[in-house]
């Protein structure tokens, strides 16, 4: 049994749990360790269920499999913090792989600085720690102004991995174009997903959510 706990609201406690088995079956739900409802099925869970909580308030649940597979949990309407048909869970993903990636690079581009430096000499570059730092700087950026930091990441990113190919190949490492292809879609994934999801998030009555 898997189990998860969620805020009814930002900045509240932890009140909902949500239970299943497999994958979301027999999902349960309990609000202050109370049974407000269970799903009636997988299928039922694909059209979307609703509870009445305690306080007469509505818990929406929905399980939805249209590109992106994903439970969607709302109150009142409103996507539950930390569910995945909140577009901000996705947004703060998005901002912590591009600090993650922002830490990755900065190593190696201190590594392959040492490595030219051993085998060519000369200057030490500074433009690649500077988009290395830039791409940190989108993702802190992120969590302030999601779209603008989404974007400026889905820039940077392409031409940090491109400016890095040449790097290695410089060194001495062959790097292919498929390779900087394959390795930006990866990075670029997340981005992507954040933008789509402030976008079209979907809801569980079947529509879409627009965030600004």
């Amino acid at each position: 049994m898997r189990t998860r706990r969620f805020r009814l609201e930002e900045g509240g406690p932890k009140r909902l749990e949500l239970s299943w088995r497999g994958h979301y079956e027999e999902l349960r739900a309990t609000v202050d360790g109370v049974q407000v409802g269970e799903s009636q099925g997988k299928s039922a869970l694909r059209h979307g269920e609703l509870w009445r909580l305690p306080d007469g308030s509505r818990l929406g649940v929905r399980l939805h499999q249209g590109g992106l597979q994903l439970l969607l949990v709302e109150h009142e309407g409103r996507p539950v913090p930390g569910s995945l048909g909140h577009p901000m869970t996705w947004v703060r993903g998005a901002a912590y792989g591009l600090l993650l990636a922002c830490f990755v690079l900065l190593l190696r581009d201190y590594v392959l600085m040492l490595v030219r430096a051993e085998q060519l000499g000369g200057a030490r570059p500074v433009l690649p720690f500077v988009l290395s730092g830039a791409i940190g700087l989108a993702g802190l950026v992120t969590l302030r102004l999601p779209r603008v930091g989404l974007i400026a990441g889905v820039l940077l990113v392409p031409l940090k991995l491109f400016m890095a190919a040449m790097q290695w190949t410089g060194a001495g490492l062959r790097i292919s174009p498929m390779d900087v292809a394959l390795w930006s879609l990866v990075l670029l994934y997340p981005l992507l997903t954040a933008l789509y999801m402030m976008r079209y998030a979907p809801t569980v009555e079947g529509a879409t959510r627009s965030e600004s």
